[in-house]
């Protein structure tokens, strides 16, 4: 291969001209730093002089002019893993699962086996977040170098929108047709639960952290110096509102999780997000990032640092999530053995039956919108096979079941994505961005695991016209409010239930999810990589990617 510099100081690469050397689009390696050779395209078409897959925009190197040489390594690419090796991983991990599972291990060991998996996650995501923000950065800042913004025009949310209402159009009308199989197996209702009414006056006592309790001294004072028993450590404390006491609909907490929503769109600060792992606040300050990184580029030569040094950090957190992938299948393996193993043992048979229906019901609306609504969509928009070009993406799909995070998943989407002759340009920007805000899997999931712990815990007579239509708005919110991590869905039910029942306690239904959560959870995840995989395909049909070698050639 040789190197040749453009005028914008960017070096491309170019396959040797032999006869035996094979052409970028014929590897059958994941490249992000090849371009195809322009002498030998035809130059009346403008857009067959860039491929869709090999062009200079997420790996470019550059020479600076005046302050000497600089050229960065080549940065190594994502090795896709085997799918075979992921099944094989995923298979072993059911077996040890089985066989640990009626070895009742403590608690203790289930800790241990539980380890590798957790730490692979938690190495993932550590690397994920900084990457995608290197990613968004220097994509967004390129295509504002030459005013090009086709991949941030609201066109392109239209589609994540629509697949998303799909899903809790789905989940919503698959929770009216099965509740009526869902019959009452806690016996608990609201008139049993316990309320707190205004002026009623109870005991209480703080407790502090030394192990006494709060207690008043004597002299106008209160300190921690008292045991529960003495009277001057029991306070007379008397509810002065009415808030727990609506037997309706709390608009205050839909108003919270609306303002919480906002709040996450627009962070306070960055550095927190990174450690809150908040991606949607991370991918919406890339975009002002990037725009602004290319507005202050220099003139002449001279290239722009600021982007040469997340180009750099980019590559360098490609090489060490290429060392972290190696080790999928050990890592799924761990992870779904533990999950078994670690599955509660103490429901009856009738409850097992009520859970399976609901997984039935789950099933049917997940493998409907995968199979059929998500392939039609595709089919529509694109006018091309959408299963040849979903096949490409079966080592995603089995290692997003393995780790149940989507936002794990997002390096190795993007590789296959890449597979299958679609642009990494955009899969960067459009898998971040539906990441965090187009849930699929999740708007087939709250609505059913709603009606699923009402009629189960015995409310599901309290379900009324208003609360089914915040149920299908709150579930549809989901999608952005959810954490794309493993159990984030779990999180969201914990304050999806209060919002619409603010008079009825967590039922013990609730527990039936939390232990069932390790198969569902990475359905859900499934399907979640599914939507936005989907929605990858249609822009890159839609979206004029000549920008990628005009965009490289301004920054």
């Amino acid at each position: 291969m040789r190197n040749h510099a453009t005028p914008g100081g960017i070096l491309l690469y170019e396959t040797s001209t032999a006869g035996t050397a094979q052409r970028p689009s014929e590897a059958h390696t994941i490249r992000t730093d090849f371009t195809q050779d322009q002498r030998h395209m035809p130059h009346d078409n403008a857009e067959s002089q860039a491929s869709d897959r090999d062009y200079p925009l997420l790996a470019d190197n550059f020479k600076a002019a005046t302050t000497g040489a600089f050229s960065d390594t080549t940065p190594s690419t994502l090795t896709v893993v085997s799918s075979l090796a992921i099944l094989v991983g995923g298979l072993v991990g059911i077996g040890a699962g089985v066989g640990l599972y009626f070895l009742q291990l403590g608690p203790e060991w289930i800790k241990l086996l539980q380890l590798p998996g957790t730490l692979f996650i938690r190495a993932l995501v550590c690397l994920v977040l900084p990457l995608v923000f290197c990613v968004m950065t220097v994509v967004v800042a390129q295509m504002a170098a030459i005013g090009r913004s086709t991949i941030m025009r609201w066109q392109t949310i239209v589609p994540f929108a629509f697949t998303s209402i799909i899903a809790t159009v789905e989940g919503f009308v698959l929770a009216l047709l099965f509740r009526s199989g869902f019959h009452i197996t806690f016996a608990t209702s609201a008139s049993s639960s316990t309320t707190t009414t205004a002026g009623a006056a109870f005991n209480l006592t703080l407790k502090c952290a030394n192990g006494l309790f709060l207690a008043s001294t004597g002299n106008n004072s209160l300190a921690c110096i008292g045991t529960d028993t003495e009277p001057a450590a029991v306070f007379r404390a008397a509810n002065q509102t009415t808030a727990t006491t609506g037997g309706d609909l709390s608009m205050a907490s839909f108003m919270n999780l609306v303002v919480g929503v906002a709040k996450i769109v627009v962070p306070d600060n960055i550095f927190a997000s990174f450690a809150s792992g908040a991606l949607l606040s991370i991918v919406v300050f890339a975009v002002p990032l990037g725009i602004a990184t290319a507005a202050v580029s220099p003139q002449g030569d001279e290239p722009n640092h600021i982007l040469v040094l997340f180009r750099q950090l980019r590559d360098i957190f490609q090489r060490m999530l290429q060392a972290i992938l190696v080790t999928t299948p050990v890592a799924v393996a761990f992870l779904i053995a533990s999950s078994i193993a670690n599955f509660d043992r103490g429901y009856t048979s009738d409850t097992m039956t009520q859970l399976g229906y609901l997984f039935v019901a789950f099933l049917t609306g997940t493998l409907f919108h995968s199979l059929v609504v998500l392939p039609l969509f595709v089919l529509v928009m694109t006018r091309s096979n959408p299963f040849v070009y979903f096949h490409q993406l079966l080592p995603a799909y089995l290692f997003a079941f393995g780790s149940a995070s989507s936002l794990a998943t997002v390096p190795m989407m993007v590789e296959c994505i890449n597979r299958a002759k679609i642009s990494r340009a955009i899969a960067h920007v459009t898998m971040p961005f539906g990441t965090p805000v187009n849930l699929n899997g999740a708007g087939i999931y709250y609505p059913l695991a709603m009606v699923f712990m009402a009629h189960v815990a015995g409310t599901g007579d309290q379900w009324t016209v208003a609360r089914f239509v915040v149920l299908f708005i709150l579930s549809w919110i989901g999608g952005v409010a959810t954490a794309p991590v493993p159990n984030g869905g779990i999180l969201y039910l914990m304050i999806l239930w209060p919002t619409c029942f603010p008079s009825t306690p967590m039922p013990p239904s609730f527990q039936l999810l939390f232990a069932a959560d390790f198969i569902f959870d990475r359905i859900c995840t499934i399907v979640n990589i599914h939507g936005n995989a989907a929605v990858t395909r249609i822009l890159a049909d839609q979206i004029d990617e000549t920008f990628e070698v005009q965009a490289a050639a301004h920054v």
